[in-house]
């Protein structure tokens, strides 16, 4: 098909992980760019979705239920799609992939069912950033990287006024400063009295508005730091959705946190950001901009034992962080930063 003549109508893939969704969107707005009139749609799935909504790069977001998988592969199959990227690369996202009916069925060629797809995208060649192995990851497809790496988010005027009414009836000192003191996975969570100790010396040291965010099942995690803090921190508000959060984000002059979806959020603001990195390799996760976003990391043992981060048991690295050495790497980020 030659997309000059007949457009692409093109479905990108990429169900779950709110900052992996994120990272995606780079690679949706260089396919926009070199077919700007292609349709291009974007399958995403519950909480992930909710910040791709109202995004300038998606033609049609699409959200998918996992409890209704036959009725996805159905609509795929109904909506004819010219190209299918499935970025995810799991058994669900491979087999919807090779039963879309699509001409281009495109896919990690690492993985074990990599027979879904007739296009087998192969790994680029050294470490980059994950929004740019994925735009390089569409080379095959002849898809050109013009260098734009940001993920936006386009906050809903609702969410703008919830932050705004918070913001006003807390008025707080600068800087603020965003601790976000959770993760999904076991091997990327900083010790919770590391935070506390950290937040009592910005608060104390540096008179910064220390804000904990936290999001459904975590309050918990917020209200531990708290309770371990000689000082007094605000508590972020309950958030119904994800565009909440980002709205109040938006306010921050830093984020400090685990690497986790709240982080990639901050860095699509455009807020800085300083990453306390477990076995995660930072120069994967973190933005390519250090003057903006910046992180500690400590060696990692368990990572170099057994090559995949996921079967970490050994939390070392990141206990060898102290909150002394975070603190005066996060005074001097943000003294750069003024």
């Amino acid at each position: 098909m030659n997309p000059s003549t007949n457009p692409l109508k093109i479905l990108a893939i990429q169900l779950y992980r709110i900052g992996d969704a994120l990272l995606t969107l780079p690679a949706v707005k260089e396919l926009k760019k070199n077919f700007p009139q292609a349709t291009i749609d974007f399958l995403a799935q519950n909480p992930a979705a909710e910040i791709l909504k109202g995004n300038p790069a998606i033609d049609q977001l699409i959200v998918y239920d996992p409890k209704r998988p036959w009725h996805f592969i159905g609509h795929v199959r109904a909506q004819k799609y010219d190209w299918v990227i499935d970025f995810l690369g799991t058994p669900r996202t491979a087999v919807l992939t090779a039963l879309s009916g699509a001409t281009v069925r495109a896919g990690l060629s690492r993985v074990f069912h990599r027979w879904a797809y007739n296009r087998p995208l192969p790994d680029p060649q050294g470490s980059f950033y994950i929004a740019e192995e994925k735009i390089r990851l569409l080379a095959p497809l002849g898809v050109k990287f013009h260098g734009d790496l940001n993920a936006e988010i386009n906050i809903p005027d609702a969410s703008k006024a919830f932050a705004r009414d918070f913001f006003s009836s807390h008025p707080p000192a600068r800087p603020r400063i965003v601790l976000s003191p959770v993760s999904r996975r076991h091997f990327n969570r900083w010790p919770l009295d590391r935070y506390a100790a950290l937040a009592d010396r910005l608060i104390a040291e540096l008179k910064a508005s220390v804000f904990i965010a936290w999001g459904p099942g975590e309050k918990e995690n917020a209200q531990t730091v708290s309770s371990l803090m000689k000082e007094k921190p605000l508590i972020a508000p309950q958030t119904k959705h994800l565009m909440d959060l980002a709205a109040l984000l938006e306010h921050a002059d830093l984020f400090i946190g685990n690497d986790n979806g709240v982080k990639h959020i901050a860095a699509s603001l455009q807020v800085p950001t300083f990453t306390i990195y477990g076995p995660h390799s930072p120069v994967s996760w973190t933005f390519p901009d250090p003057a903006r976003h910046r992180f500690i990391q400590k060696t990692c043992p368990c990572y170099e034992e057994s090559k995949n981060e996921h079967l970490c048991r050994d939390t070392s690295c990141l206990h060898s962080i102290s909150a002394d050495e975070v603190f005066e790497r996060a005074k001097d980020f943000l003294c750069l930063l003024r």
